[in-house]
């Protein structure tokens, strides 16, 4: 999953030249593919500025494996320079803290997809998966959540129209046609999938390596 970060502020966005010079004496290695964008290459996250539009913004493709530390340092170091503000799109004002965390659950979300994916080629994915929903659900107790594996992430069944389930208002945000009654899984928001990855990493650190090999 992508993010968008923007940089809200009344004055002038610097030029790309700017930008590019800054990063050349952070010692951070990139390509320019466009005149108005920058790719780093360390790191999966690209910087595209609209001078004539006052707006700059930065995608950041989260893995697996990327240092999220260093990408949240670097967008936060982006927003002193211009002087303005991160936003991350579809939640708003955001500090430091809350971006690494934000990020940290769908990097965990990816991880725990990867590890599955592992457990099924070694022939324990049922073991391993009873023992994750365990701690699932002390996470959030009365609540039933799967993993979904079509979505790669922990989701909840929840009833629409029912008391403690979900209206028919909002169920059309999750899925077409909604009828009460249905039961539809709707994504959890929260860092479940970070606490859940605590889990597993220990209880299995071989699967929890992302080069691991069954030779």
């Amino acid at each position: 999953m992508a993010f968008t970060v923007t940089f809200p502020t009344s004055g002038p966005m610097p030029e790309p030249d700017v930008i590019a010079d800054w990063l050349r004496e952070r010692g951070e290695p990139f390509s320019c593919p466009a005149p108005s964008c920058l790719q780093l290459r360390a790191i999966d996250l690209r910087i595209d500025i609209a001078p004539d539009q006052d707006s700059m913004k930065v995608l950041i493709d989260v893995t697996s494996t990327v240092s999220l530390t260093r990408v949240v340092d670097l967008v936060f170091e982006l927003s002193i320079r211009v002087g303005a503000d991160v936003r991350l799109t579809g939640q708003g004002e955001v500090t430091r803290g809350s971006l690494w965390m934000r990020l940290a659950d769908e990097q965990d979300r990816i991880r725990i997809g990867e590890a599955l994916q592992r457990a099924e080629i070694h022939g324990n994915r049922e073991e391993v998966g009873k023992r994750l929903w365990q701690v699932v659900a002390a996470i959030r107790p009365g609540k039933d959540d799967r993993w979904d594996v079509n979505r790669q992430q922990i989701v909840e069944l929840m009833e629409i129209g029912a008391p403690d389930g979900i209206s028919l208002a909002d169920a059309a945000w999750h899925t077409d046609e909604p009828e009460a009654g249905d039961v539809i899984a709707v994504g959890i928001e929260g860092v479940v999938h970070t606490l859940a990855w605590r889990w597993l990493s220990e209880a299995y650190p071989g699967l929890a390596e992302h080069d691991f090999t069954f030779h």
